[in-house]
């Protein structure tokens, strides 16, 4: 079924590419059409529309329908999907000075992060993506992960003992659970809910709207602030698409995708406010942590990696 679906993602895209006074542009997302994200994906696209007078459009193909973020970003580079939105965690295998975003309490606030990604640390980064095959296209927010498990509020890293704890695929994230004392299994978010379900993890770590829209919070309801990672989430364009497009096309998308940028960082945080009282009404059992602890326990991870991404940690923190 995958095999057939990139074939036609790839017949499509080749048609699509053919032309360049037309442009479908496919964009995968594993949330539902209503989220950030995505509906920052749609601003782009009528953004998009408006500048070619109809010429070039983004077709969203929302709530994991081309599967998981792993699999999207592997059609992305093989051009048989145009573009695709996915969290940081997922391309530290392809620019790996971004697992240096991955590392817990790396940034000290979301407006941290913004000043970050939005200078010339995150627009570096963005560009070495292209010798993975992708075009960085800009950031989005995703808030400050928490975790959230079946078994008991997490008040300090003791409380982890114990526990399974589904985290991203990267490495880095199954050291900082092994750091906290947890036990981190890497799973792929299109199975998690499953994975909640059948007892395969005790719990997971994410943000507000992503725990509330992806109904974790029915399998695991103690959510605890620890806000270990600010991980933020980029959106990309096919290289191999890319170099077919003309320069009035590229133009177009870059200058879009800066509207998708700020429409999704205003949702983003309405959605988390409102996540939030959601989550309360709904009986998930909420607390407060003090991150002290947890930030010192995970020193060993800042400390394991701060050799080998010393240059862009030291960038970081100087970052205002």
């Amino acid at each position: 079924m995958k095999h057939v679906a990139a074939a036609l993602l790839a017949a499509t895209s080749l048609l699509a590419v053919g032309s360049a006074s037309a442009l479908e542009i496919k964009s995968s997302d594993v949330h539902a059409m209503g989220y950030p994200t995505t509906d920052a994906i749609a601003a782009m696209g009528e953004c998009l529309s408006e500048k070619t007078d109809g010429d070039m459009t983004i077709n969203i193909f929302h709530s994991m329908q081309l599967g998981g973020e792993k699999e999207a970003l592997e059609q992305v580079q093989l051009g048989a999907l145009e573009m695709t939105r996915v969290s940081v965690g997922v391309v530290g295998p392809i620019v790996d000075d971004f697992n240096a975003f991955n590392l817990p309490y790396v940034f000290r606030s979301i407006e941290h992060s913004h000043h970050v990604v939005d200078g010339p640390i995150g627009q570096d980064l963005l560009a070495r993506l292209e010798s993975g095959g992708l075009i960085g296209l800009g950031f989005m927010d995703a808030g400050a992960r928490s975790f959230y498990n079946k078994e008991r509020p997490i008040e300090k890293p003791e409380d982890l003992q114990g526990l399974k704890v589904r985290v991203m695929q990267n490495p880095i994230f199954i050291d900082m659970m092994s750091a906290m004392g947890g036990n981190g299994i890497p799973i792929a978010f299109n199975e998690l809910y499953t994975a909640l379900q059948t007892g395969v993890v005790d719990g997971a770590e994410n943000n507000p709207p992503s725990y509330l829209t992806q109904n974790h919070y029915e399998q695991a309801g103690y959510y605890s602030l620890t806000e270990h990672l600010i991980v933020p989430e980029i959106f990309v364009f096919s290289k191999k698409v890319w170099d077919g497009l003309d320069e009035s096309q590229q133009t177009a998308i870059r200058e879009c995708s800066k509207v998708a940028t700020e429409k999704e960082r205003e949702l983003w945080q309405k959605m988390e406010q409102e996540a939030m009282a959601k989550l309360e009404e709904m009986g998930v059992k909420i607390n407060e942590v003090d991150k002290a602890p947890f930030i010192e326990i995970t020193a060993p991870v800042r400390e394991k990696f701060g050799e080998k991404y010393a240059e862009i940690l030291g960038k970081i923190e100087a970052v205002e």
